[in-house]
């Protein structure tokens, strides 16, 4: 399979490298800094040189298109892409404007072409052992809670562009609050309400609550040297957490499991292969979620993923509405 990559920086760090495990022959990339492209081409020996994303997407040599561009941008190049019959790997969330999303999945869903988006939690393996491990029983005043820290470069070193502006699709609620809005649908199911309890550039403190009646406060400060990853489910006489302090906030996951009644705790490790993978551990995953673009189409497969992308950004389009 030939792909292409519309922009160098998560583009080049992460999607590029996934593209080689994967062993997606990458074809060219595109960048409106063209330079950075032309140099990114010539030292990775690239075949091609776009001019314009237009070049690129109308190339018939391309199958896949990863985009990597703010979601203010995105849209567009999805429905060029769309019109054109390209696989599509976008960005989380695919747009900030939710009536724009409801119209391009109709179009998604008629072009009968694979359309991912990059929500890497869904393929961790840790994550779904955690799953598995949940009561199935809700008890009364079960909560889950998130505390996500993350030290950014744009906060340590003070640089105001495009990821500190939500309306282009940066700020904490587009670069973090929708990964954890993604496993903890997976958990706990629909979200019926959400409340804000604090918000600045930094930080971001929401309540959520579920149909089912489970309670979850989210706590995002991406200015923190400590980076911590870390969900607690707790009810009267359990706790659970998912928990992981190190640098690489998609790997080194833990699982704790505290027994309220008679005190006893049990720790599972996992030594599986993201944890051994040298590497960010988000091209483990992004290259994981690349691989579906070799599965054979299932039709039914993929609109049920496509109306888990649309239920996740309806949740974070509530949650802007109320900023």
């Amino acid at each position: 399979m030939n792909g292409a990559i519309i922009g160098l920086g998560h583009g080049e760090r992460v999607i590029s490298r996934a593209f080689r495990i994967e062993k997606i022959k990458l074809l060219g990339v595109y960048s409106k800094n063209i330079k950075k492209a032309q140099k990114y081409s010539k030292e990775n020996n690239l075949q091609k040189n776009y001019k314009s994303i237009d070049d690129l997407i109308n190339d018939k040599e391309i199958h896949l298109i990863a985009i990597a561009v703010p979601a203010y941008y995105q849209i567009r190049i999805i429905k060029k892409c769309l019109i054109q019959k390209k696989y599509i790997f976008a960005e989380k969330p695919i747009t900030t404007n939710y009536k724009h999303l409801q119209k391009i999945t109709t179009q998604i869903k008629k072009s009968n072409k694979k359309f991912i988006v990059d929500y890497i939690f869904q393929k961790h393996e840790a994550f779904k052992e955690f799953k598995k491990i949940l009561p199935s029983k809700i008890e009364e005043n079960t909560k889950i809670n998130v505390n996500f820290k993350i030290e950014s470069y744009v906060n340590k070193n003070n640089i105001v562009n495009w990821k500190n502006k939500s309306y282009l699709g940066g700020g904490i609620i587009n670069l973090y609050l929708p990964h954890i809005l993604q496993y903890l649908i997976f958990f706990c199911g629909q979200i019926s309400k959400c409340t804000i309890i604090k918000k600045n550039r930094k930080i971001l403190t929401v309540q959520y609550t579920f149909r089912n009646g489970i309670n979850s406060i989210i706590n995002i400060d991406s200015n923190n040297s400590k980076t911590e990853h870390s969900i607690s489910y707790e009810n009267k006489k359990i706790r659970i957490e998912l928990k992981n302090n190190s640098k690489d906030y998609a790997k080194n996951f833990k699982i704790i499991k505290f027994n309220k009644i008679n005190k006893l705790k049990k720790i599972i490790r996992y030594d599986n292969k993201i944890n051994k993978f040298q590497l960010d551990g988000r091209i483990f995953l992004t290259a994981k979620l690349l691989s579906l673009f070799t599965k054979k189409f299932n039709k039914k497969e993929h609109e049920a993923i496509l109306k888990e992308y649309l239920n996740i950004e309806k949740i974070l389009n509530k949650t802007r509405n109320i900023l």
